[in-house]
């Protein structure tokens, strides 16, 4: 917070001040240090040690300052100078906390004047009001000097550094070496402490010997004052003679510099730079474990293998600990490489196969006659290979390399009188760069690099230099206070290596340092702590969170802003201790503050305009001009910061410090504890629990702008600075206790930093954040802004290690805090406490900004840099709503508020933060303006909570929200593995279906409130809650080629679909499938309609769900629902649902949806995801679609429309035990589904409940609550339906917000355990099982018996119901204390359920064939689309990515969700190659490759490499190709097009050369020797693409002639049909004809030739073939068998009808004769006397077969027999239909290969009866009765012909 400690004085202490000011102005001597110069300056200190030295230092300062730089020589009173060398007062005097030792002539008391007494409170009160405790710390306080000598010692507590020297190259090394250092920095008092330095007996890698030495800090006469104005290191000889000095500080002049900036550093000698010391070990051979090495192609060729291999010495042998696959190297290229985190001392290569020589990096040279060693070194780490390893070496890269300079933080501007210490230089926008190696020396000019823009910058460096120094001046050597870098050298295993320059603080401060930073790629994150590998914060990772069970963690968010020390990777608490009241102390944040700024102006120019950020906010100490002391306005002009909304003067003031207020008619400077509204708006980004507040101004606009300390993005390197800021600590838990705060009798879940002391820890186990209590009240307490320390801790979670003696430099000042709370009011808003019903509230007390949100809605502003100010949020309720009305302490002009108001009280409470506190009576002066809130629904309080002003930190929060038994269930999809390109496919998508059931265990039965739901139901409509609808169906009009297409009512369905009776039925179903050319390209074609009759409407407003049932009748592969498509259409025609070529899935699903083939599936669809056309209305829908993109008979039912299921009334609230339901389970004793179970989601509005069939469904990060709907001890089985195909589970249990990793059964009082204690974190299943038994009287006998009847026994679920022994399950107790009563807290659980995506890969290969122009290394484009992803359409519409291609290098694209459709397509090449064959493997359904050359499958598990992943194969050539291109034309007998469905053909490509005869098969795709040719909507098409138009694989290269063919598959082997020839295809023949065009070649041969051929089937009217046998009916012929007859003669005759329905002979047709031969059978002569057997060549018709001669002593038949053949293929025998002959039933009409139909009938004939002979006896009486009878039968049995005599055989 902002504080101006204007403290009054006694008049002793005023005269005390005047006398010291008066003493400063004589004392013209005395050296004045400011700002710019080294704002913690210089320090003075009584004689220590006199050094009889004449020394001819020239102690002029050098120009090294920043914001306020500092004349060395005395201030002179009657300058003024606007510079800021001019503000010598405090800026030029070293901070100390006792006044009787501080060096001579320094002065304890600063210029200011004071501006309010200390003793009182603003108001005159004795300070006991809460809000106004604090001192006025927004301005510079004076500082207090009667300091206990007690505190003084404590806080210079025993602290010691180690100074280290590292000895010049060449060192003697019996030589010695002095420290010899300059204790005080006055000119005139040459002070000096001189020590031996000790022979540390260790050498850095090049063996310089090192040298230490120890120094006490304010403790003795080594460093009386914790720093030093002059360093020196003086060698000697072993005699004591001086050999050389070496100034590690201030040759030239006094540079008061702390101590502590060279602890455990160590001066190089050589270089003549400090650097941090680490003592070098050769015998520890981890020391550069993730070292970087490289390795460097210098030879001729490309290495196609190389392979770096580690080694270690075991036992005196080598031993292999890793080997790195680097792959192939061009030349010239480098590979960089890290070495093993292992023991590893050598190292070797193995290039295409052969070893290179063996290094040891570790410098240690063995006995082996072939040993090579080196010391690892980063610049030379590189070993460059030759030509077959000859003269290879370890040493720099080779050749040049581009480096970059980022000068983002560097640019900032600072001067000293004209100097500039900035990179570039002051008004420049030039940055230089000099090179050096050992071997090269140094350029000898500097050369300016090149502007690439936004503080980039650009060299070349040549070959042979490994250093680097950047400068703002053409410098050729570093120079100091950071004008320039150091030499640094270059890290060559970055691909675009880039110098990250740190900021000004502190180098500016220092003229004995060069400017640092880090190297970096040149587009990554500016990230100081991780490339320098610091730690800037440091976090307690020791211990383990203990939970305690009277203890409620809230889930919070940390965040932590950097400052520009920070922002360098150091921390806090190495800053320099010595504090100055100046802007080097108080605007420390300074490149943070500049990025906040850029933030602000992507809103609008000022905040002035429009949409722009109205109130800006800033962090640090921003002085008023008002107390006319280090203004903010200087340091602001000074350099040139021109922050956002600066120029608006007071009003910037107004929100950023407490002092002043707008109303201009009130110069006032007492407004500290006033608070200022409207910073942010009124509405955060969203009303979910990831909304974030919004800067006020922005919130109208296209883009809000979220308020930037709380914007992670922003934070970690989403900024204009392209910088990680800060740091954000997610999930940590924060502690609340109970406390009566307000003494009404109601305990309340309290904070106050005043009481407890937090520090922030990292839990050892699981890396967890929690705030722990801590003794330490030393690191948090706050203080002024004159660093001194008050009596009150405040909330500092950063402090923990600020050390002994620090100052406010050292505080983690700037950070925020996100609290979040679920709470849900009781009907009247009240909590009963021992005091009757009292509000509920939600308290907060503290500095600076706090804003609360519910629900989203700004609910308490408590904004503003201001000190303690206090906010109460009151609740209360109603009949039908739920309010908040806020109370504010103070308010002051400005914001949204035009007026003060700190009088007029509306509200008084008396706070007392614990038991034995004071009670702190605080009055609310504001009242705010009250929210409304949904009543019955669990709410989200968010609490914003940052200190952004310094120096307080206070923090009080207290809120007595209804407590409550809770089980929450959260999802969450791990998507760390997938690509990026599709990890927003599982965003926001309702997926996850779960079932819930649960066993009550104690008390009896307890009916769950209902539920209220809303339905239409669309074929039923009598079930609806709506009124009745007809309708009716129909589809679209068909096409001449589209199939058979229904959408029909099912009057009587098949009994396998197992449908009660009554139920409506539709059954869906079209013959062609619609895949191309894209699947949906056809739906108006073949969807099936429901429409509403007449005018009839449907009225969908207020429907959450369309659901219904379908059941897909195929034994073919499951049906997907991603081809599956359901549309809404208004009564305007305005579509809903699937539009384009889209398709169930994605958001339109309400839950996962498992399809399988032959049995009902429920769809459910979310209506409010379902995408529309604009315009669509809800009130009056129409009509509903639906179809499939493939063939399939598709039945569907219960077509309903449903709102969302709401409970009746609202349970919960802290409900006794028995008044929970049980769901049917207490009597039942065994699990049941929790039906109407009453759970709350983060992610929707409102209650919602569990559904009949106990299920409910969520989403990715959502969570569902459900509060006080399960007992205490009871069973819950929580189960969720995952598709294990796409998902791996685990799931873990928490416990107020930390995974339990260990059960335990506690007393034994409630339940044991079912075997040993277990962990429940990342176990892996879909359903959670703790092992956990409940007792059956852990709640006493009573809760057993009537009237609380309970069937539980003791025995767990799974073992008590055989039919469910696999059923998993948890007990609802606390694991930390499962014997806690109601009195010890409630039950509070949470199961998380991860699911891990399983993903797959795809390779694109792109070949040449050889046979033409070389394509190596030429780059070409694919377009991939990704379509049903994850099996389930999971994206909101197709995603197609370009990828480029190299031939002979594989594209290989990773981590694609399991189940992902791909389409693959190349783009037609720009260099003239043409692809000539593609090819496909992988596993995956459908993968294949189509006609036109396209790429089609689906991705299965696995890695990148496994034989079942999808690997594509393009091939190219630049040969002369061919595309023939197909169309199958279907005609009828009578010439006119077919129509109707086409049937499946096979056709063959075939080939030879232009002067041969023999036509040979082509394999094309899949290596098929034919293609498989199916109807489709459109033309029937095929084609042949990128055929070789000669045949290049023979000398000559003669042309090809290509045709292609249609054919039939005997067998499997294709059989092909020549030109005109017959075809059978079904029961039709067809003949062929082939009709081509000409090749027509490409002129420019940038594309394939062109061919084309038509390919007609005719269809023919089939031949039929009469084939007559005569037998006698009688058993007369040898060995009893029937006689054949020869000799019998038979007419046919072709029948015509004349007209009348009269059959005639057709006059047309030539009758034919044949005579049946001595076998009975039929034969026929031609003019040749060639016999044929039976009447052939029949065509369709009606014939009459007369048997016109019969065998000698038979009969002829007595009638003709009538035979008719047509085009079908039929035959009927006198009007009577033979059917044709199957192997399942044979008849004697056959069908023939050929297509034709042959009818093999047989007639019988039976003897003529003999006649009496001549004279004979008169006829017998037998023959009178018997020869009627005879003529009688002998007719029967002519005529079986008709049923037996003349049938077919």
């Amino acid at each position: 917070m902002y504080k101006h400690s204007t403290t009054h004085r006694t008049l002793s202490r005023r005269l005390a001040a005047l006398l010291a000011v008066l003493a400063l102005l004589a004392a013209l001597a005395l050296p004045v240090y400011a700002e710019a110069q080294t704002e913690d300056s210089t320090k003075i200190a009584e004689t220590v040690e006199t050094v009889n030295e004449t020394e001819t230092t020239d102690d002029t300062t050098a120009s090294t300052d920043s914001d306020d730089p500092t004349d060395p020589t005395p201030a002179d009173p009657t300058d003024d100078s606007t510079t800021a060398a001019d503000d010598a007062t405090d800026d030029a005097t070293p901070s100390t906390d006792d006044t009787d030792t501080a060096p001579a002539g320094e002065t304890t008391t600063d210029d200011t004047l004071d501006t309010s007494d200390e003793d009182t409170n603003n108001d005159g009160t004795d300070g006991a009001n809460i809000e106004n405790t604090g001192t006025a710390d927004d301005a510079v306080a004076q500082p207090d000097n009667e300091v206990e000598d007690e505190v003084r010692v404590q806080e210079a507590a025993a602290k010691e550094v180690t100074i280290y020297f590292l000895a010049p190259s060449g060192f003697d090394t019996t030589a010695t070496v002095k420290f010899h250092a300059r204790i005080q920095g006055e000119q005139d008092h040459d002070n000096w402490y001189t020590a031996q330095m000790t022979d540390s007996g260790k050498a850095d890698r090049n063996g310089r010997k090192i040298f230490f030495t120890t120094v006490y800090p304010e403790q003795g006469p080594s460093c009386p004052y914790s720093g030093y104005s002059k360093i020196e290191f003086i060698t000697s000889t072993a005699n004591g003679d001086k050999l050389a000095s070496y100034w590690g500080l201030g040759q030239n002049s006094l540079e008061w510099t702390s101590v502590y900036t060279y602890a455990d550093r160590i001066y190089d000698a050589d270089a003549g730079t400090w650097t941090a010391y680490t003592p070098f070990d050769p015998n520890n051979h981890q020391t550069f474990a993730g070292k970087t090495m490289l390795f460097q192609n210098q030879s001729d060729n490309e290495l196609t293998d190389v392979k770096a291999v580690f080694y270690e010495k075991t036992n005196g042998s080598l031993q292999p600990v890793e080997t790195i696959d680097l792959k192939a190297i061009a030349v010239g290229k480098r590979v960089s490489f890290k070495i093993p985190e292992k023991d590893c001392t050598y190292i070797r290569f193995i290039v295409d196969g052969k070893e290179t020589s063996l290094y040891n990096f570790y410098d240690q040279q063995d006995e082996g006659a072939n040993n090579r060693h080196f010391l690892y070194d980063s610049g030379t780490a590189c070993y460059v290979y030759k030509e077959n390893d000859n003269g290879s070496s370890w040493t720099i890269p080779q050749g040049t390399i581009t480096v970059y300079f980022d000068a983002t933080f560097s640019s900032a501007y600072t001067e000293y009188k004209g100097a500039a210490l900035s990179i570039p230089n002051g008004e420049s926008k030039d940055v230089y760069c000099c090179f050096k190696n050992d071997s090269e020396g140094t350029t000898s000019n500097a050369q300016k690099m090149t502007s690439l823009g936004n503080d980039l910058y650009s060299v070349e460096v040549p070959g042979g230099y490994s250093e680097i120094m950047f400068s703002g001046d053409s410098l050729t050597s570093p120079a100091n206070s950071g004008v320039s870098t150091d030499w640094v050298p270059i890290d060559w295993s970055l691909d675009k290596p880039c110098y990250m320059a740190d900021t000004n603080d502190a180098v500016v401060y220092n003229s004995g340092a060069s400017r640092g930073g880090y190297w970096t790629e040149k587009d990554d994150v500016r990230d100081a702590e991780a490339r320098k590998g610091t730690t800037v914060v440091d976090i307690d990772n020791t211990t383990s969170f203990v939970r305690n069970s009277a203890t409620k963690y809230v889930n919070s968010t940390l965040y932590d802003y950097y400052t520009d020390w920070e922002l360098n990777g150091n921390n806090r608490d190495d800053y320099d201790k010595n504090f100055d009241k100046s802007h080097r102390s108080w605007v420390p944040f300074r490149q943070f503050d500049l990025a906040l700024s850029d933030y602000y102006k992507t809103s609008g120019e000022s905040s002035n305009v429009p949409d722009a950020v109205t109130y800006p906010i800033y962090t640090g100490h921003f002085q008023p001009s008002e107390y006319h002391y280090y203004d903010f306005l200087d340091l602001h002009n000074q350099l040139q910061m021109n922050l956002f909304g600066f120029d608006e003067g007071r009003k910037f003031m107004v929100d950023n410090n407490s002092s002043l207020c707008m109303d201009t008619n009130d110069n006032s400077t007492d407004h500290y504890s006033c608070t200022v509204q409207g910073i942010v708006a009124d509405k955060a980004t969203n009303t979910s629990k990831d909304g974030l507040p919004v800067m006020r101004g922005t919130e109208t606009s296209a883009k809000p702008l979220v308020e930037p300390h709380f914007n992670t993005e922003f934070l970690l390197g989403t900024n204009s600075k392209h910088t990680k800021l800060g740091e954000v600590y997610e999930n940590v838990a924060f502690p609340f206790t109970q406390n009566d705060v307000f003494s009404e009798g109601i305990k309340y879940w309290s904070f106050d930093a005043a009481e407890t002391t937090l520090y922030l820890k990292q839990d050892k186990d699981d890396d967890s954040y929690f705030l722990q209590s801590s003794k330490n009240e030393k690191a948090s307490k706050n203080r002024g802004s004159d660093s001194g320390e008050k009596n009150e801790t405040g909330f500092f979670p950063f402090n923990e290690t600020v050390k002994d003696g620090a100052s406010a430099n050292n505080y983690n000042y700037g950070f925020g805090a996100r609290l979040q709370v679920d709470f849900t009011l009781t009907d009247d808003g009240m909590v009963v406490g021992t005091d009757g019903k009292k509000p509920i509230k939600f308290f907060f007390s503290g500095d600076d900004d706090v804003w609360v949100f519910i629900d989203g809605k700004l609910a308490l502003d408590v904004g503003g840099a201001h000190e303690k100010a206090s906010g109460l949020l009151v609740f209360s309720a109603d009949g039908s709503s739920e309010y908040a009305t806020p109370y504010v302490s103070n308010v002051k002009a400005g914001g949204t508020s035009e007026e003060d108001v700190r009088t007029g009280s509306t509200l008084q409470v008396k706070y007392k933060p614990s038991e034995n506190a004071s009670e702190i009576p605080i009055e609310f002066n504001y009242k705010g303006k009250t929210i409304n809130l949904k009543k019955g629904t669990t709410h989200t309080l968010t609490m914003y909570y940052m200190e952004r002003g310094m120096w307080e930190s206070n923090m009080a929060v207290a809120f007595n929200f209804p407590d409550y038994n809770e089980l929450q269930v959260k999802k969450e999809v791990d998507v760390n593995g997938v690509n990026d390109l599709f990890k927003n496919c599982f965003k926001d998508k309702r997926f996850f279906n779960f079932t819930i059931r649960n066993q009550a265990t104690h008390y009896g039965k307890t009916e769950a409130a209902g539920d209220a739901v809303t339905t239409i139901n669309l074929l039923q409509p009598g079930k609806s809650t709506s009124d009745k609808k007809d309708f009716t169906t129909t589809v679209p009009s068909k096409t001449d080629t589209g199939g058979e297409n229904r959408f029909t009512i099912v009057k009587s369905p098949p009994s396998k679909l197992k449908v009660t009776d009554g139920t409506t039925l539709l059954n869906w179903f079209t013959e062609l499938e619609d895949l191309t050319p894209s699947p949906g390209s056809n739906k108006n074609k073949r969807y099936g309609i429901l429409r509403l009759d007449g005018d009839q409407t449907i009225d969908i407003t207020g429907m959450s769900y369309l659901s219904f049932d379908v059941y897909v009748d195929s034994d073919e592969g499951d049906a997907a629902l991603s081809n599956m498509y359901l549309e809404l259409l208004d009564s305007k025609g305005k579509q809903k649902g699937c539009l384009g070529q889209t398709f169930i899935g994605g958001k339109d699903l309400y839950g996962q949806v498992e399809m399988h083939n032959n049995q009902w599936i429920t769809v459910k669809l979310s209506l409010d995801d379902v995408k529309a056309e604009e315009g669509f209305d809800r009130c009056n829908v129409k009509e509903l679609r639906f179809g499939c993109n493939y063939p399939r008979s598709i039945y569907l039912r219960n077509i309903v429309f449903s709102s969302k299921a709401v409970p009746q009334t609202v349970t919960g609230f802290t409900t006794k035990q028995e008044d929970i339901a049980d769901y049917g389970s207490a009597q039942e004793g065994k699990l049941m589904p929790a039906v109407n179970a009453q759970y709350t989601s983060d992610a929707e509005k409102g209650t919602m409940v569990v559904d009949k069939n106990g299920g409910f469904v969520l989403k990715n990060k959502e969570t569902i609550t459900f509060k006080d709907q399960f007992r205490r001890g009871s069973y819950l089985s929580i189960n969720e339906q995952v598709d294990k195909n796409l998902f791996d589970t685990q799931w873990t249990i928490y416990e107020d917000g930390r995974a339990v990793t260990s059960t335990t059964a506690g007393d034994g009082n409630k339940l044991k355990l079912d075997g040993d204690p277990i962990s429940l974190k990342d176990k892996l299943g879909t359903a959670p099982d703790d092992g956990r038994i409940e007792l059956k009287n852990a709640e006493g006998d009573a809760a057993q018996i009537d009237p609380n009847y309970n069937a539980y026994d003791g025995t767990k679920p799974s073992k008590s119901d055989k039919n469910n022994a696999n059923d998993k399950t948890i007990v609802f107790r606390s694991y930390a204390n499962p014997d806690a009563t109601d009195a010890e807290g409630e039950t509070q659980l949470k199961v998380v359920f991860v699911n891990t995506v399983k993903t797959g890969s795809l390779t694109i290969k792109k070949e040449q064939d050889g046979k033409g122009e070389n394509l190596a290394n030429r780059t070409y484009t694919f377009m991939v689309r990704f379509t049903n992803v994850g099996g389930h359409a999971l994206e909101d519409e197709a995603i197609v990515q370009p990828y480029e291609v190299t031939v002979g290098k594989p594209c290989v694209i990773k981590n694609i969700p399991v189940g992902t459709r791909f389409t693959i397509e190349e783009v037609t090449p720009e260099d003239g190659s043409k692809l000539t064959k593609v090819s496909v493997t992988g596993d995956g359904s459908g993968t294949t490759v189509l006609s036109n050359n396209t790429v089609r499958g689906s991705i299965v598990a696995g890695d990148a490499g496994d034989e079942n992943q999808a690997v594509a194969t393009f091939t190219n050539t630049k040969q002369e190709l061919l595309d023939i291109t197909g169309e199958k034309v279907w005609k009828n007998a009578d010439g006119t097009d077919m129509t109707g469905s086409r049937p499946t053909i096979y056709v063959q490509l075939q080939r030879r050369h232009k002067d041969e005869s023999k036509w040979e098969a082509v394999e094309y795709r899949d290596n098929e020797p034919y293609q498989t040719i199916t109807d489709g909507y459109g033309d029937m098409t095929f084609s042949f693409l990128g055929l070789p138009a000669k045949d290049y694989d023979s000398g000559n290269q003669k042309p090809y002639e290509y045709r292609v063919v249609e054919g039939y598959l005997v067998n499997g082997a294709f059989q092909a049909v020549e030109e005109k020839g017959p075809i059978t295809i079904g029961e039709k023949v067809y003949s062929v004809t082939y009709k081509y065009t000409a090749s027509k070649p490409d002129a420019a041969n940038n594309s394939n030739a062109k061919q084309t051929v038509t390919i007609t089937n005719t269809q023919q009217d089939p031949k039929f073939t009469l084939d007559v046998t005569k037998k006698s009916a009688e058993s007369d012929g040898e060995n009893g068998q029937q006689k054949l007859l020869a000799g019998v003669e038979f007419t046919l005759e072709k029948m015509k009808d004349d007209g009348n329905g009269k059959l005639v002979v057709d006059g047309d047709f030539n009758k034919l004769t044949g005579v049946t031969n001595a076998q009975g059978v039929l034969k026929l002569k031609d003019l040749d006397g060639n016999e044929t057997q039976g009447f052939t060549e029949l065509k369709a018709g009606t014939y009459r077969l007369t048997e016109t001669k019969a065998a000698e002593n038979y009969n002829l038949l007595s009638a003709p027999i009538l035979v008719t053949f047509d085009r079908a293929g039929t035959c009927k025998l006198n009007g009577s239909k033979i059917e044709v002959s199957t192997t399942e039933k044979r008849t004697e009409f056959t069908k023939n290969e050929d297509g034709s139909y042959t009818l093999a009938l047989t007639v019988l004939n039976r003897k003529t009866p003999a006649l009496p002979h001549t004279g004979a006896d008169a006829p017998s009486l037998w023959l009178l009765i018997g020869l009627p009878l005879a003529v009688a039968g002998l007719l029967i049995l002519v005529f079986r012909y008709n049923k037996k005599g003349g049938r077919t055989r």
